[in-house]
């Protein structure tokens, strides 16, 4: 439960937003998600959406602002307004906007056309100025001018190394044999700005029925890593990925790449739920190496 004096403080935080003073009317936690608190706060005139862990936690929500403020520079999604993060008596909390969903419809066009959009920010690297976080996990993104070098080092490698003993040797032996064969199996397009953790547990339509995304891992990436999130776990319509072709086409055998992509998040799974991840991995690895 949220105790009086944070209430309080938060209080004074959305009276300064709306320049008049507010008071909260209800709250209710809200589900989603295994790392945070997260509440819907009914103050005087409109609702705000909290979340909240330990102090330490603080980067992690900064990070998290950082990368909703720069989605909604790109005017492609629908994302959440920043308001303030900050720490009250040991108590982490990131304040933002709340958005009503509509969860029984779907418009797959609008989705797509916010996806294409948000892919062409472009920048002249691979990586992004600062490290962020994939779930809980800290996320390494060291500026690369190759994007094979980028998702082997800052991506796979990394991840493993966070996994230590979880990764039998067989399996990190075909990680060894894939990363000689990618310079043939992926093709290289130019950074793009990506989510990063675009799952289905991460979106959203909003009354008006356009898409908003939320809780983003950016950074300069292959859009490709996009595509291969919405799809490890399904949950979008077949249609996107149409009217994503028709708006920024893809070179062919682009449903085969993603199986690499989806690499990475099944690494991410191990490290933050176990073992049972592992199989998934290797059936892609076997997919594109010869287990010898």
């Amino acid at each position: 439960m949220l105790h009086t004096p944070f209430i309080k403080y938060i209080e004074d935080i959305c009276s300064r937003i709306e320049q008049k003073p507010v008071r909260l009317r209800a709250y209710e936690r809200v589900s989603g998600g295994d790392i945070n608190d997260t509440y819907r706060l009914a103050m005087t005139d409109r609702d705000y959406f909290i979340k909240i862990n330990a102090a330490d936690k603080l980067d992690m929500f900064e990070k998290e602002a950082d990368g909703l403020k720069r989605l909604a520079e790109t005017q492609s999604f629908v994302v959440p307004e920043v308001y303030q993060t900050g720490v009250f008596e040991q108590q982490a909390f990131l304040l933002l906007e709340y958005i009503e969903a509509l969860y029984q419809t779907e418009n797959p066009k609008n989705f797509a056309e916010s996806l294409a959009k948000l892919h062409e920010t472009p920048h002249e690297q691979y990586g992004l100025s600062y490290d962020n976080y994939i779930g809980r996990l800290p996320q390494k993104n060291d500026f690369k001018s190759g994007w094979i070098d980028f998702f082997i080092e800052n991506r796979l490698k990394f991840q493993i190394d966070l996994a230590g003993d979880l990764i039998p040797a067989a399996i990190l032996h075909q990680f060894n044999r894939l990363y000689q064969k990618l310079p043939e199996l992926l093709w290289i397009d130019r950074p793009a700005l990506v989510h990063g953790d675009l799952w289905s547990g991460n979106y959203f339509y909003n009354l008006q029925g356009r898409a908003v995304v939320f809780d983003p891992a950016i950074y300069y990436g292959h859009r490709e890593v996009d595509l291969a999130m919405m799809q490890l776990f399904g949950g979008f319509s077949p249609k996107i990925y149409e009217y994503y072709q028709d708006l920024l086409p893809m070179e062919p055998d682009w449903q085969e790449r993603l199986k690499i992509y989806q690499l990475y998040p099944l690494l991410v799974h191990v490290n933050l739920f176990g073992a049972s991840y592992l199989s998934g991995i290797s059936r892609i690895l076997s997919f594109f190496v010869k287990n010898t």
